[in-house]
């Protein structure tokens, strides 16, 4: 069962302010983005939106017919939030592909840990409509594109063995990085010796051991 987002101290405030004027779609996305921090994703609703923002029940159904269509936008912004965040943790000194690599595994992590609402959001393939979302598939896509980029390059300079597959290799550091974000938010992590206030060192530890394993694999002896 997935734990909803660590809700504020006081039930009793109001999720956004109510709204006056100007953009209502993005209101929207803000009032449903704090009912997803204090409840889960399952506690959205576009008329709850509506309502934390004082605007009469119909009014946000102009920008989002349903709940689906709702999530979505949000899960558009989460994904182009994470791609950005990604980009942004590869530092002047990860000069090789490998150290880009772990960078963009880091970088997850640390966008998971602080946007833990849009981390499920995105998630949540059940209530979002990927299909219909050219933006979302868009941006998913550049960052899966990224990591197979980076990992050709890594081949071809003889970080890792050319003989495997990119595409794979990629495949398995998106699961290693979303499954250690899923493990720390759902409290996994204490059942593998991880301690309280440990979590990140842990991830981010457990990231940079996947990479040493690639490169090791490259030479059949152990990386340094």
């Amino acid at each position: 069962m997935v734990k909803p987002a660590k809700a504020s101290a006081s039930h009793a405030a109001p999720a956004a302010r109510a709204y006056h004027h100007g953009n209502l779609r993005q209101a929207l996305l803000e009032a449903a983005l704090v009912l997803a921090q204090q409840r889960g994703p399952e506690g959205v609703s576009v008329r709850e939106a509506a309502r934390q923002l004082g605007v009469s029940p119909g009014a946000p159904f102009r920008h989002f017919p349903n709940r689906r269509a709702l999530m979505t936008a949000m899960a558009e912004e989460a994904s182009a939030r994470l791609q950005i965040e990604v980009r942004k943790a590869i530092r002047p000194r990860d000069k090789t592909p490998l150290a880009r690599l772990r960078a963009l595994g880091r970088g997850y992590l640390q966008w998971a840990r602080a946007h833990e609402a849009h981390f499920r959001i995105v998630s949540a393939r059940d209530q979002i409509d990927l299909a219909g979302s050219p933006a979302l598939q868009a941006s998913m896509q550049a960052v899966r594109a990224l990591t197979e980029q980076t990992l050709h390059e890594a081949q071809a300079v003889g970080e890792v063995n050319s003989a495997h597959d990119a595409a794979a290799l990629a495949l398995l550091s998106r699961a290693t990085v979303y499954g250690l974000a899923r493990m720390q938010l759902d409290g996994h992590l204490p059942q593998w010796g991880v301690k309280p206030g440990g979590e990140a060192a842990a991830t981010e530890a457990t990231l940079a051991l996947l990479v040493r394993l690639m490169a090791a694999g490259a030479s059949g002896a152990p990386a340094a």
